[in-house]
């Protein structure tokens, strides 16, 4: 739970709202608590405290106990009694009430206490201060002190909370903004409950995040760019390097005879029809990269269009020998796509397949449909693809160390451009390996 979430977070002006109420009714509130405080309960009156004292315990008067008891607890108020029963003195607390001092700016006075329903009859004589009259009244000249320090100390308050709440935070962010224009982007800034300066803050930090993501992914961009552009130049100089040593042969007069002469021919126009297929993979996958291109969306067939690449790469499977077999729906299978990109897909699909299938194997392309989407698969009996290359099978330029090697040909690019084709359609690609042996490539494309 966040430290917002924890304390209330309130518009500034609400805030502002909250501190001029604040600003009126504190110091308000608290003279009138001081006035009030002043003056108090109203005192109460020892003598007749004593008398109540005096007739609840009227059975008791004659008990040495009780009449110690009582004279000790009047004692410290000033208050002095003597008790008669008919005509017989029972008690005393002095000698003569009388004359005891009275209390400061009171005079001694005597009441007579008769309780009913007692025979003898009991009566006591009561001596106590005077009652010196209503409660002291407030001092009218300390109420304006008492509001002005009030006052004083709210302010002080306000400006200490907003201080807290808007003036550092914002410094803070202050400071952020240039440790950011440092290149320093671990930013931290304090909460505020000031909904406009906790929402500032939280951009902030979430702009800080963003650009630290953002310098990650730039230099993981970077290392791949290096990655990529050597071996990139590494594919291309092998077929390079042989074509020029073809090359130099013929002119150097190495291939004295006529076949010779023409197996070197046969090999350079190989080596330089692999360069070609190398730079349009390459041409195709930046275009791709960089989004120069695309998909012109149509209605199209996707069945026909399976059958018709599937018969234009027969010839080149039919070399290795490879068995090649489409199985379509017979139903027209209408989705919006690019015909020229989709057929991008399957040929990468069908040469991956081709190239790593033996000799004498096979090969199969379904579809199936629903009202939502379209699938197709392609699927060799080739040796599969471990585990291991899973996760990269589809990374540009990756080739596993075993059945995907250099030595089949390619730069490694031909899977990423058919996913990037089909997730630019809105589809996926997925790659698994088939229970009896070989991978299969699975692409869904939506019909919309």
């Amino acid at each position: 739970m966040s430290a917002e979430s924890r304390h209330a977070v309130m518009p500034i002006r609400r805030w502002l709202a909250l501190a001029l109420v604040t600003v009126f009714v504190v110091p308000v509130s608290v003279t009138v608590l001081f006035a009030i405080l002043w003056v108090g309960e109203e005192p109460h009156n020892p003598r007749e405290d004593a008398i109540e004292l005096l007739q609840q315990d009227a059975d008791r008067w004659s008990e040495p106990d009780w009449q110690a008891a009582i004279a000790t607890r009047v004692a410290s108020d000033n208050v002095d009694f003597v008790l008669f029963q008919g005509d017989s003195e029972l008690f005393r607390t002095a000698s003569d009430p009388i004359s005891e001092d009275p209390g400061e700016g009171g005079t001694r006075v005597v009441e007579k206490v008769v309780i009913a329903d007692t025979s003898p009859q009991q009566t006591a004589l009561v001596y106590a201060d005077e009652q010196l009259g209503p409660p002291e009244e407030v001092p009218v000249e300390l109420l304006p002190i008492v509001g002005l320090g009030t006052l004083g100390l709210t302010l002080a308050g306000i400006a200490v909370f907003f201080g807290r709440t808007i003036l550092r935070p914002l410094a803070a962010t202050s400071e952020a903004a240039r440790s950011v224009a440092r290149g320093e982007l671990d930013i931290t800034l304090p909460n505020s409950r000031v909904r406009e300066v906790a929402e500032v803050n939280t951009a902030f930090e979430a702009m800080g995040a963003g650009l630290r993501e953002s310098l990650r992914q730039q230099a993981a961009l970077e290392e791949e760019r290096r990655f990529f552009i050597g071996a990139i130049a590494h594919d291309l100089r092998t077929p390079l390097f042989s074509l020029r040593g073809y090359l130099d042969g013929l002119r150097e007069g190495v291939a004295d005879t006529e076949e010779k002469r023409q197996h070197y021919l046969n090999v350079a126009q190989e080596k330089a029809n692999a360069l070609e297929y190398l730079i349009a993979e390459l041409f195709e996958f930046t275009r791709l990269e960089y989004l120069e291109q695309t998909p012109d969306r149509e209605s199209l067939d996707l069945g026909a269009l399976l059958v018709q690449v599937v018969e234009g790469v027969k010839p080149l499977a039919a070399n290795k020998p490879v068995s090649l077999k489409v199985d379509a729906p017979e139903d027209d299978c209408v989705i919006q796509g690019d015909p020229r990109l989709l057929t991008r897909v399957v040929e990468n699909l069908l040469d991956n397949a081709i190239r790593h299938t033996p000799p004498n194997g096979k090969i199969e392309v379904s579809s199936r449909q629903d009202s939502k989407s379209v699938t197709f698969c392609v699927a060799d009996t080739g040796p599969g693809i471990p585990e291991s290359d899973m996760p990269q099978i589809f990374s540009p330029l990756f080739r596993g160390e075993v059945s995907r090697n250099r030595r089949t040909g390619g730069a490694g690019l031909g899977l990423t451009i058919a996913r990037r084709i089909v997730r630019a359609h809105g589809g996926e690609l997925i790659v698994s390996n088939r229970p009896t042996g070989g991978a299969e490539f699975i692409a869904t494309l939506p019909r919309s």
